[in-house]
């Protein structure tokens, strides 16, 4: 029994290598996620920890106006640091973390994650497309986490206490762009009290003064196929909920060539069209 055991240890071993070695190659990329997932099957997972280390990073006193995007990012892992890691930002993005600015730089503070993230190629492209002259994300999501883990402590009072600090210091929050569901696929741990939960989330926000527009991305696949009841689910919060508006879906990025070997985050290839739909559904709300 050991020795069979030792044999596909072994075999399981040569698989991750040889998979390794094809995402090096072709996305120039040490697939981390896929070590992770490796890992999760034979020991425990570690808990996801935030980004704080702003050693190589300057502040940057900002002057804000009314042609500035200033945005809260929320959810789990595709809303942090656990993509493809190497878009190197163009323009006047910025993120914020305990009351400073610093230029925008993956992996993103406040988010978990030691990778890329998407938020900084929105940013850019929200400049280059006249929506915004500059842009400051502060970044709360967290891999791994279900909605309904969403919606109390210690993961929103994190939210609220940046929303309360970039209020204090820029006088408004525009959005918060929320990108979550992929954990409560129906294949994980399930949809059915999704819409309750969510509207938790609202109503906590509400509870706070927190009434701002809150894009909510529809999606679910995190190496699954699509979960069509959990995006109906999230198209009728769209619907129904007066401050929650679309976001992408990422469900249509079925493609290899957008997602990493774990077919759940994003390549670059990816994260250019997930920042693509960022910037359509905003475009139309601002």
């Amino acid at each position: 029994m050991i020795a069979k055991r030792n044999i596909l240890l072994a075999l399981s071993v040569l698989v991750i290598v040889y998979l390794i070695g094809i995402s090096t190659g072709h996305y120039k990329h040490f697939p981390f996620s896929l070590l992770f997932g490796f890992k999760e099957h034979f020991a425990p997972m570690p808990e996801n920890k935030r980004n704080f280390d702003t050693s190589n990073l300057k502040e940057r006193n900002l002057s804000i106006d009314t042609t500035t995007g200033i945005y809260l990012t929320y959810g789990q892992s595709n809303a942090a640091n656990h993509g493809q890691i190497g878009y190197e930002v163009e323009n006047e993005v910025f993120q914020y973390l305990d009351g400073k600015a610093y230029p925008y730089k993956d992996p993103s503070l406040g988010a978990t994650g030691d990778d890329g993230s998407v938020w900084g190629m929105v940013g850019d492209k929200l400049i280059k497309n006249n929506v915004h002259k500059k842009v400051v994300f502060s970044n709360n999501g967290y891999g791994g986490r279900k909605i309904e883990d969403l919606n109390k402590e210690p993961y929103l009072n994190y939210l609220i206490k940046n929303y309360n600090q970039l209020y204090r210091d820029y006088g408004r929050v525009d959005a918060i762009l929320f990108h979550q569901g992929e954990i409560n696929h129906s294949n994980k741990y399930g949809n059915s009290n999704y819409y309750k939960d969510f509207e938790i989330l609202v109503n906590s926000l509400k509870a706070q003064g927190i009434i701002v527009p809150i894009y909510l991305s529809r999606t679910s696949i995190c190496n699954t196929d699509s979960d069509a009841e959990l995006i109906k689910i999230q198209n009728k919060i769209i619907h129904d909920m007066d401050i929650v508006f679309p976001g992408p879906n990422t469900d249509l990025l079925l493609e290899k060539k957008f997602r990493l070997p774990d077919n759940c985050h994003f390549s670059r290839l990816g994260y250019e069209k997930f920042s693509d739909m960022w910037v359509i559904s905003l475009s139309k709300g601002i």
